[in-house]
């Protein structure tokens, strides 16, 4: 497998992660600041997060999911799991 492939699927993993957990964010009418202090995270981890530049942990996936009122896979769509494991 090679690495450079990997580490793009990765970051286009995390980049729709990022985009759908904002998506439903503001879908909800709750600011960055709101949901940093509900998921009890900083601003700066809600950003980085919402840009694809960091992924969440499964337990802040689960908090997030709760608070927002949707199922934890509403966050995974248009994020196709199989080409995680395909190999170049």
């Amino acid at each position: 497998m090679s690495s450079i492939y990997n580490l793009d699927m990765v970051k286009d993993f995390k980049y729709i992660l990022g985009r759908n957990i904002k998506a439903e964010r503001m879908r909800k009418d709750i600011t960055q600041e709101e949901f940093a202090e509900l998921i009890n995270m900083s601003l700066s981890y809600v950003s980085k997060l919402e840009q694809g530049l960091i992924s969440p942990t499964a337990i802040t996936l689960f908090k997030m999911a709760n608070i927002l009122k949707i199922q934890v896979d509403e966050f995974f769509k248009g994020i196709d799991a199989t080409k995680l494991n395909s190999e170049s």
